[in-house]
């Protein structure tokens, strides 16, 4: 019976693998620098292509803050028999924030958001971003001719045409997988930074600013969407009541001015009726009335969502293109050699091994 040699890993026997490793590395270091070099080459291209143009950085540094106005609206649902409380604020904090501000509803809204331009003129964005930068010449000008005189007519993508959808979301894609960065500058604090990078030093700045006031207002409608809820249904009860109190005052105007004029006793009691019902829906009224306008002022009274700790300014930064994909390609390039260059030592060894048996 065969015995199946033992190998014992010892510390001596690690060093002498680590410095075989480290001489053959040496031997073959021209086929390193080749692989390293080849990957670094395709990761630049993949860089320059893809910015091809000079690109202006607009970045803002914000905080997200919870609003309180909507944890005293107990009283507002206790009295429609509804509950108070805040809205989905987890939607818009940590890790969950950057996925929102690049969500289609988010950035579509966005994007067909009128702006007046330098002429005075008012068009949306989109039509702005498509006149001001080169996505027509670069990215579809080669092989989507049909798409480059196309504008945008219609403020919901439900109304545009096929052609019309299809620039839109070209320009959605492109925007959102290249051109919006959203990250934490240091994971102690809570401040987010809001990144554009744009061709255009003006479209930059401006979506910047328009995509965290988009944002903001989605955030807030989302935190007092229960308020706005109750208020709906606070102003329909406002006006139910007001209704019941005209009739109920004319029919009691019409019978006091008839009971002027009445002999019997029994003419009195439809007026004390009609009395005590006024009375009391104006009370039910006057009471309804104080709970809108405080349900009014408390969403009015709403501290701001999203506070701006640093705004971008003029001049914008400016880049050619990053450096991620060339960092990738050189490190990739040194992995595969490493790998060729043992896996060929291996093989050699193998074959030398068959040869002495």
């Amino acid at each position: 019976m065969e015995q199946q040699e033992q190998v014992t890993l010892s510390p001596k026997l690690i060093f002498q693998k680590l410095i075989q490793t480290k001489d053959l590395v040496l031997k073959n270091w021209w086929l390193i620098l080749i692989l390293i070099g080849i990957g670094t080459a395709i990761g630049y291209y993949v860089d320059s292509e893809k910015n091809k143009r000079v690109q202006y950085v607009s970045k803002i540094t914000f905080n997200v803050t919870g609003s309180n106005a909507t944890q005293n609206l107990g009283g507002f649902g206790n009295l429609l028999g509804m509950s108070g409380g805040s809205g989905d604020a987890g939607l818009f904090t940590g890790e969950n924030l950057f996925y929102v501000i690049k969500t289609r509803p988010v950035l579509e809204r966005a994007l067909l958001t009128t702006v007046t331009l330098a002429n005075g003129k008012k068009d949306f964005f989109i039509n702005y971003y498509l006149d001001s930068t080169f996505i027509r010449q670069d990215d579809w000008g080669d092989f989507l001719k049909e798409w480059l005189p196309v504008r945008i007519q219609h403020s919901k993508r439900d109304s545009m045409s096929t052609l019309e959808r299809q620039v839109f979301d070209g320009v959605l894609t492109k925007v959102r997988d290249r051109e919006i960065t959203i990250g934490q500058p240091n994971l102690k604090t809570a401040f987010y930074d809001l990144t554009i990078s744009m061709e255009n030093e003006m479209v930059s700045k401006t979506f910047s600013d328009l995509l965290l006031t988009t944002v903001e207002r989605v955030y807030q409608e989302t935190q007092t969407r229960k308020s706005r809820e109750m208020l709906k249904i606070m102003k329909n009860r406002v006006d139910s009541l007001g209704r019941v109190l005209n009739r109920t005052e004319s029919r009691l105007a019409q019978t006091t001015v008839i009971n002027t004029e009445a002999v019997a006793p029994t003419a009195k009691v439809e007026e004390g009726r009609l009395t005590r019902n006024t009375t009391f829906v104006t009370s039910l009224y006057l009471e309804a009335s104080r709970s809108l306008e405080s349900l009014q002022m408390s969403i009015v009274k709403e501290s701001p969502l999203f506070t701006i700790i640093e705004p971008a300014t003029l001049p914008l930064e400016t880049k050619l293109f990053t450096r991620e994909n060339t960092k990738f390609g050189a490190i990739i390039g040194f992995i595969l050699a490493i790998i060729f260059v043992l896996a060929k030592q291996t093989y050699s060894e193998a074959l030398k091994d068959m040869k002495k048996k």
